[in-house]
C-alpha cells in the first residue's frame, strides 16, 4: 500500500513576522527591538526558516547581514499577508497580534468547538482553549461562551472569521510539503507543450497534483498565486526550447508545396496573438512577394487542428509543434525556419522549497530527453 504524502505544514507565522521585520528594517536587532525579543530569537527564527523552504534569505557582512533577492520578494508577500491579517482582526483589537493564536483560533470559530479544532489540528481541547484564551487576553474580553456542553463562539469573532480565513490563506503559498503544483501558462503552450507531458510527469512524480491556469499574459510574479510560469520571452527564468517560425500543413496537402510561390494557391492560416508571424517568415524566405493570407484563428492550438485537418497552411512555431512535426503529424515541406528571439522559459514565481513539490516539477519539466 502507497504511504500517503505528510499534509503541507505552514511556516509558524511568528517566523514570517520576524522574518519580514529583519528585511524591512535590515537586520535582527532593528527587527528584535520592535518585536520586543532578542536579536537571538529572531535569527533563530530566520534560520528556522531558511532550513524548512530550503532557500538562503539572508547573507552575512562585515557587520550585520544583508537580504538576498528571493528574501526581499517573499517579505514582500508576508508583509501583505500580515497587513491583512491586521485588518481582518481589528474589529477585536489593535496590533501587535496574537499571531502564534490567530490559526487555532480560526479552526476554533469554523468547527464551532474546541473539541473539534483540536481533532482537526492534531491538538487536545486543552491546548486549543490555550490558545483562544491568548486571543482573548488580546481582546481584552471573552469572545467564545463557555457552557456546560463546551463552548459556542460569540457573534463578534463570527463576524470577522470570512476576513480572517482570507488573510490566513495568502501564507497557503508559502506550505512546506505541499503536493499541489500551480502552473500559469500561455493557452497555446498549456495545450500544446503542457498537457502532452502531463501523463509522463504524473508518472514519475507520482502523488504531485498540478494545477494549469491559461493567460495571455505573464503573472505579476510577486502577487500571483503560481509557482511556475511558462511564456515565450527573450530573458529570465530557464530556457526549455527555442523557437522558429516554418510553415506546416496536413502530409497531404504537402505535395501541393513546391516552392514558396505556392502559397498564394493555398488558405494560409493563422493566430491572432501572433499575426506578425507570416510577415515575418516572409520576410527571410521570400522577400519582395506578398505576404500570404487566410484564416485567422483566436486560439493557436484550434489553428493547429485545422492544419492537421488539411484545411490550410499554418505558420508553425517549432516550441510547440515539435512532437507533432516528429509524430508526421504535421509537416514543413518549405524551409527555411527563421528563428524568433523569444523562446520557451520556465520561471519559478517565489522561492521554492528544496525538494518540495514544485521545484521537483520545474527540475523534471526542464529535464533531458522529455519527449514532445
Amino acid at each position: 500500500m502507497p504511504v500517503a504524502p505528510p499534509p503541507p505544514r505552514l511556516p509558524p507565522l511568528p517566523h514570517l513576522a520576524a522574518f519580514e521585520a529583519a528585511v524591512r528594517l535590515g537586520g535582527y536587532a532593528a527587527a528584535a527591538a520592535e518585536l520586543g525579543v532578542t536579536a537571538g530569537a529572531v535569527r533563530a527564527k530566520v534560520r528556522a526558516l531558511e532550513g524548512a523552504l530550503g532557500v538562503t534569505l539572508f547573507q552575512a557582512l562585515p557587520q550585520g547581514v544583508t537580504p538576498t533577492a528571493e528574501a526581499r520578494d517573499l517579505a514582500e508577500v508576508v508583509a501583505r499577508g500580515l497587513a491583512a491579517l491586521e485588518r481582518a482582526m481589528a474589529p477585536l483589537g489593535d496590533p501587535p497580534l496574537p499571531l502564534g493564536a490567530l490559526r487555532v483560533f480560526e479552526a476554533a470559530l469554523k468547527s464551532g468547538g474546541f473539541a473539534k479544532a483540536g481533532e482537526g489540528l492534531g491538538l487536545s481541547p486543552g491546548a486549543v482553549a490555550a490558545q483562544v484564551r491568548r486571543v482573548e487576553e488580546w481582546a481584552g474580553r471573552p469572545l467564545f461562551t463557555r457552557h456546560a456542553r463546551g463552548v459556542t463562539p460569540q457573534a463578534e469573532p463570527l463576524a470577522v472569521l470570512p476576513g480572517l480565513s482570507r488573510a490566513l490563506s495568502r501564507f497557503d503559498a508559502l506550505a512546506i510539503g505541499a503536493t499541489t503544483v500551480r502552473i500559469a501558462a500561455l493557452p497555446a503552450v498549456a495545450q500544446l507543450w503542457l498537457m502532452p507531458r502531463l501523463p509522463a510527469l504524473r508518472a514519475a512524480l507520482p502523488g504531485i497534483a498540478v494545477s494549469v491556469t491559461a493567460l495571455e499574459r505573464p503573472p505579476e510574479a510577486k502577487r500571483a498565486p503560481y509557482d511556475l510560469a511558462l511564456f515565450f520571452a527573450e530573458t529570465g527564468g530557464r530556457l526549455l526550447a527555442e523557437d522558429a517560425l516554418i510553415p506546416v500543413c496536413a502530409p497531404a496537402l504537402a505535395t501541393a508545396l513546391r516552392s514558396p510561390a505556392d502559397l498564394a494557391r493555398l488558405p494560409c492560416l493563422s493566430d491572432s496573438s501572433w499575426a506578425a508571424d507570416w510577415r515575418v517568415w516572409t520576410a527571410v524566405a521570400m522577400p519582395g512577394r506578398p505576404v500570404p493570407r487566410g484564416v485567422e484563428h483566436s486560439l493557436y492550438a484550434l489553428a493547429v487542428a485545422e492544419a492537421m485537418a488539411g484545411a490550410g497552411v499554418l505558420m508553425g512555431r517549432t516550441a510547440l509543434l515539435a512532437g507533432a512535426l516528429a509524430e508526421g503529424r504535421l509537416v514543413a515541406p518549405l524551409g527555411p525556419a527563421v528563428p524568433v528571439a523569444r523562446g520557451l522559459r520556465l520561471t519559478r514565481l517565489r522561492p521554492l522549497p528544496r525538494g518540495g513539490a514544485a521545484a521537483r516539477v520545474a527540475e523534471w519539466l526542464a529535464g533531458p530527453g522529455l519527449s514532445p
